[in-house]
């Protein structure tokens, strides 16, 4: 299985997951099988530097509605963890102890976000101050329909 991860420096297991998939500079991606581990530059962004064969992706507080559909639609599964390490994040997963992800909620942050992570859902956690921030100065919302 081939795992993506969003950390903020590549240091192979020990590398520490980036707490938002989408402002991410580096995805990792694990070959569970291999243990081969190969390091992506997402500093333009990460739904284009995302590889096409990705089984499933593992994240802290945030990732994206669109990619997430369009990915989900894929098959590609998401699962949300509490890890610091890579190392830590992918033994979680091989002991089945990460929550998959089936939804997420508005602007796709992650299920540290209160009641919806209990649903299997990431919602918009800590973004009611971009919220108040955007509205303030006259730019709008960030897209999520929450006011």
């Amino acid at each position: 299985m081939k795992i993506c991860l969003p950390v903020d420096q590549l240091n192979g297991l020990e590398s520490e997951i980036a707490p938002n998939f989408r402002a991410a500079p580096v995805l990792l991606i694990v070959d569970s099988e291999t243990g081969e581990c190969i390091g992506v530059d997402a500093s333009k962004g990460s739904c284009g530097a995302l590889p096409e064969s990705i089984d499933a992706i593992v994240f802290a507080d945030g990732v994206g509605g669109g990619m997430f559909r369009r990915l989900r639609q894929g098959g590609t599964r998401f699962f949300s963890s509490d890890a610091r390490t890579v190392g830590e994040a992918l033994a979680e997963l091989a002991a089945g102890r990460l929550s998959e992800v089936e939804e997420v909620g508005c602007c796709g942050g992650g299920h540290h976000g209160g009641a919806d992570a209990d649903a299997g859902q990431a919602g918009c956690h800590g973004h009611q101050h971009e919220h108040q921030n955007r509205h303030a100065h006259g730019h709008g919302s960030c897209g999520c329909g929450h006011a």
